[in-house]
């Protein structure tokens, strides 16, 4: 008998749908989840047929030999993760055992942005011009010529140690604290709105994009100002149907088979299309539960469908649904003892569809240090973009006349 392996290296909340239902509740496969060792009892809630294992995940050699042995016990039909920080690790067991599924060179296009961006300029896509950071002169030049520069690190997600550099003096500055230049590339800036474009794909094609809206000032990078994260799904037409012809063309480029996608892309003002980066997997935040709100298609299943070589489990809808689902999380920019906050309950309204409250009364709370590090996360439908826009104004405004922070 085979079994699917699971890397899990977050939250159990990922493995339940936006009713919060067990995502391995009526899975095909029996599986494995290897997960943190403080997250054990978390995962051994969910329902399923399931074993668990707990490992460190900075101990990768342990790890590796442990999965080699159970794999020769009984052989593994596929490995699955949803976490960015596990993407190689899975690759790189791939290939040791003989799996099916993405390979480190394979793995390397969607996790290097260097990569991606030589690639995809060579294919002629729109990509920002960019410079390794080991090439200080180079990235002057940069600045010289945009007036503005990302430097961001090569690897990185969640907008950790991503920084805006506008003046020479800023640049000096960065290189003079900076440990490991090679560790970072840098980029033109980019004027326009931040989008993501995300890909379900099938045998080399896409069967369902989700695409959606940052909502300028509320996205992923304004995490330091204490700001919500807010995203809507794009149902426009002429929009949505050029953000998907742009993600076919990433996708096609970078030779993705079975899997899915989470691409950022910039729409400037004059409506030209900029690729940010691309991952491969489903985006996080609440992003897969929004989609699926829209949808009816949870991303993280479609991930262990795959790599289960379940694909044909995978009901792709004929239609959108109706309305514009979308999302609010809520963070803040100061580290504080929270006095009082909302709970679940006070969100039970029909058209919101997931109701998350990450802190309790007399709990700490630091200041948030990636973009999606939220006290609440709150999914909900609408009828068209105005009332989302009412929707959110309402919704903060309850969110935050219920919460009372006592800063340190």
């Amino acid at each position: 008998m085979t079994k699917l392996l699971i890397l899990a290296w977050g939250s159990a909340l990922a493995f339940r749908d936006v009713t919060g239902r067990s995502l391995l509740a009526d899975f095909p496969v029996k599986s494995l989840l290897l997960v943190n060792r403080g997250k054990r009892d978390e995962f051994a809630a969910l329902e399923g047929d399931f074993t668990l294992e707990a490992v460190r995940w900075n101990a990768e050699a342990e790890v590796a030999a442990r999965v080699a042995e159970l794999h020769a016990a009984e052989p593994f039909i596929g490995i699955a993760t949803f976490d960015e920080n596990l993407m190689m690790l899975a690759a790189t067991l791939r290939a040791k055992l003989g799996i099916p599924g993405m390979l480190p060179n394979e793995a390397n296009f969607f996790r290097n942005k260097l990569v991606m961006k030589k690639s995809l300029s060579a294919a002629g896509l729109r990509t920002p011009w960019f410079a390794e950071c080991t090439d200080r002169a180079a990235v002057e030049n940069l600045l010289a010529r945009y007036g503005a520069v990302v430097v961001k690190p090569v690897d990185g997600y969640g907008s950790r140690g991503v920084e805006f550099i506008r003046s020479p003096e800023q640049l000096a500055a960065w290189y003079a604290r900076c440990k490991a230049p090679a560790a970072f590339e840098a980029e033109e800036l980019i004027e326009g709105v931040l989008y993501h474009v995300n890909a379900v794909v099938r045998s080399g094609l896409p069967a369902l994009t989700a695409s959606a809206i940052y909502l300028p000032g509320m996205g992923n990078i304004d995490f330091s100002a204490g700001a919500p994260f807010v995203s809507a799904i794009v149902v426009e037409d002429g929009l949505r149907c050029r953000l998907e012809e742009f993600s076919d063309k990433v996708i096609a480029t970078l030779g993705l088979r079975d899997g899915v996608t989470h691409l950022e892309c910039f729409v400037t003002t004059e409506g030209e299309i900029v690729f940010c980066e691309i991952a491969a997997r489903p985006g996080g935040g609440g992003i897969v539960w929004m989609i699926e709100a829209q949808y009816g298609v949870n991303y993280n299943r479609v991930v262990l469908l795959l790599e289960a070589g379940r694909s044909d489990l995978i009901a792709i809808p004929n239609e959108s649904g109706a309305g514009v689902a979308g999302l609010i999380g809520f963070r803040s920019a100061q580290s504080a003892f929270v006095e009082r906050a909302a709970k679940p309950d006070d969100f039970r309204d029909d058209w919101i569809r997931l109701s998350q409250i990450d802190v309790s009364e007399g709990a700490f709370k630091a200041a948030s240090a990636h973009c999606t590090d939220f006290l609440g996360l709150l999914i909900f439908n609408s009828r068209d973009m105005d009332e989302f826009e009412q929707n959110r104004l309402h919704l903060s405004k309850r969110f935050y006349d219920a919460l009372e922070l006592r800063a340190i």
